[in-house]
């Protein structure tokens, strides 16, 4: 028995596979999830202030406003504030409207405004309810009589935007990473089981064996996203408010990158057993590290630079930008520069390492 057990010892640890998905794997989640939610202390926001009113009641809004610690606050006109906040430069718009004194002093109701993008879900959370609180507390203050300072949303999206409508583009950019990464894992068992090797000898050329797989996943990707997008139209009522031609080019191009991602993996990996754990230690960062999941403002500082490095976070940006005309991470052109890189320098890297046997 105790030899038994020994041998079932030796037998686990020669397994490199079963190693990692018993010890390591779990590990990655937790400080996966202790990084996304660790960084609650850090959060600061970018929050432009647009005062109307030279009242003692609108600067005593203002420096309520520049004490809270996660403010960053700054002043501006409205007009250009807002297209700040559309570039995604700032989180959020508050608006001090003129006469708010005299509005009050007459016993009338003197509205804030604040401006935001509802696909941002950090500004439901963690703004508007300190917005809020400070304005109860400006309504204690100036009387114990009904409210007279109030606070009213405006979006910069449409009227009719919901959480749904920002989800389904991350879902879509999240579904064909892993179309890519995982769709090579036949090739590798391809060579493992000297498929390749066959195919060698025959008068197929090894580029046609390569365009068939690109052609091939390239076909299926465009299928998955149409099946994808016309639940969520159907069922969901989440629409397309860009250019559908500018989507589909978009598809195509975060499937190439996925798939030379991949080649990547199987450029040196000899088995499936050895691929797939390597596919996952990419795919499972990116995951949840793409905003995909958890908004990028709720990651610390000190992880934004992966972040920033990972092409999911530029693709799951663009097909927001193009589905939805949700707030940029980046400026669309930079999401398709940095898809590009990412393309470049996998497709060098295959070349150069890549082995059919």
């Amino acid at each position: 028995m105790n030899k038994l057990i020994i041998a079932n010892f030796k037998q686990f640890l020669r397994d490199k596979t079963a190693v990692f998905f018993t010890f390591a794997f779990p590990l990655i989640f937790i400080f996966l999830f202790g990084m996304v939610f660790s960084g609650s202390d850090e959060l600061n926001y970018n929050i432009r202030l647009v005062v109307e009113d030279d009242s003692h009641i609108a600067q005593g809004l203002n420096e309520a406003f520049s004490s809270v610690p996660i403010f960053t606050i700054s002043e501006g006109e409205l007009d250009a504030s807002l297209d700040t906040l559309k570039n995604g430069d700032l989180t959020a718009v508050i608006r001090i409207p003129a006469n708010i004194e005299e509005t009050i002093g007459t016993g009338g109701t003197a509205a804030l405004t604040i401006y935001h993008d509802p696909s941002q879900t950090q500004t439901a959370q963690i703004i508007l309810p300190v917005v809020r609180q400070i304005v109860d507390e400006f309504n204690r203050q100036l009387t114990q009589a009904p409210i007279l300072i109030t606070v009213s949303e405006e979006s910069i999206l449409a009227d009719s935007f919901r959480f749904i409508d920002f989800f389904v583009p991350g879902i879509l950019a999240m579904s064909i990473m892993q179309s890519g990464l995982f769709g090579i894992l036949p090739l590798v068992e391809w060579r493992e089981k000297k498929v390749l090797k066959r195919l060698g000898v025959t008068p197929l050329s090894r580029s046609t064996v390569v365009i068939s797989q690109l052609v091939f996943r390239l076909v299926l990707a465009v299928i998955q996203a149409a099946i994808l997008l016309g639940i969520a139209y159907a069922v969901f009522g989440v629409p397309i408010l860009g250019s559908i031609f500018l989507l589909l080019g978009l598809v195509v191009l975060g499937t190439l990158v996925f798939i030379s991602l991949g080649y990547v993996v199987a450029a040196r990996v000899k088995t499936v057993e050895g691929a797939t754990p390597i596919v996952n230690l990419i795919s499972f960062p990116m995951m949840f590290l793409s905003g995909v999941f958890f908004p990028v403002d709720m990651m610390p500082e000190f992880i934004r630079p992966v972040i920033t490095a990972m092409p999911l976070t530029y693709l799951a940006d663009s097909f927001r930008q193009v589905m939805v005309e949700s707030a940029p991470l980046y400026p669309l052109s930079t999401d398709i520069l940095v898809l590009l890189g990412w393309l470049v320098v996998c497709l060098i890297l295959t070349i150069r390492f890549f082995k059919w046997e």
